[in-house]
């Protein structure tokens, strides 16, 4: 489950406890936190999932919405809170703590979108909380560029918000992608074989430890 706000995002009121036990109850693998600006609510999981009781029942993936001058982006993957909000800079950083950089809701208050997809890993290319027409406008361009990874992100804020998106990847011998879910249905989303074999590379080198 990618890209969630905690009571950490000023926007958002989405408490830690009740985050942990959804993700648990519902045997989610992965989930990635993504509050704006700030790094808490990564730091408190990160020490709660360690205890006994929550050992091998799911991961992390530590993430941050930052506001750069062309819009939102989403360094995922990371180890350390990027502070910086110069887009450049926020690419560098992430690069260096050999994260995944993303574009949330790439048609909600970005600019220069053609720019951006130059200097990041990939895209939403369905976020639950956005319009429709956008997220048809997100598909499209993932569809034209198909060495970018193609995310569906439940953008959640609060706990009801929490199911209206998943991202599901059976793993075996073959990499096998099952259509993205989600509540609103409706769509297709293509070229995700890439999406699997990056994101579980990573997966796999971050939690083999």
């Amino acid at each position: 489950m990618f890209h969630i706000h905690t009571e950490r995002s000023s926007d958002a009121n989405l408490k830690i406890p009740e985050l942990i036990d959804y993700i648990v109850k519902n045997k989610i693998d992965y989930f990635c936190v993504t509050d704006h600006h700030n790094f808490e609510a990564c730091r408190i999981i990160e020490e709660v999932l360690r205890r006994k009781e929550y050992k091998g029942k799911t991961h992390l993936i530590k993430g941050i919405e930052i506001k750069t001058e062309y819009g939102d982006v989403i360094p995922c993957f990371i180890k350390k809170e990027i502070k910086t909000r110069k887009f450049a800079e926020v690419v560098k950083e992430t690069k260096k703590q050999k994260g995944l950089l993303i574009i949330p809701h790439p048609f909600v208050r970005h600019k220069k979108i053609k720019f951006l997809i130059k200097h990041v890993d990939g895209i939403e290319v369905h976020n639950a909380s956005a319009l429709k027409f956008h997220n048809k406008k997100a598909q499209e361009l993932g569809a034209r560029n198909p060495s970018l990874l193609k995310i569906s992100a439940v953008d959640a804020h609060c706990l009801n918000e929490l199911g209206n998106a998943l991202n599901e990847i059976e793993i075996g011998k073959n990499v096998k992608i099952n259509p993205i879910l989600c509540k609103n249905g409706g769509y297709f989303i293509l070229n995700l074989k890439h999406l699997a074999i990056h994101i579980f590379k990573t997966l796999e080198s971050l939690f083999a430890r």
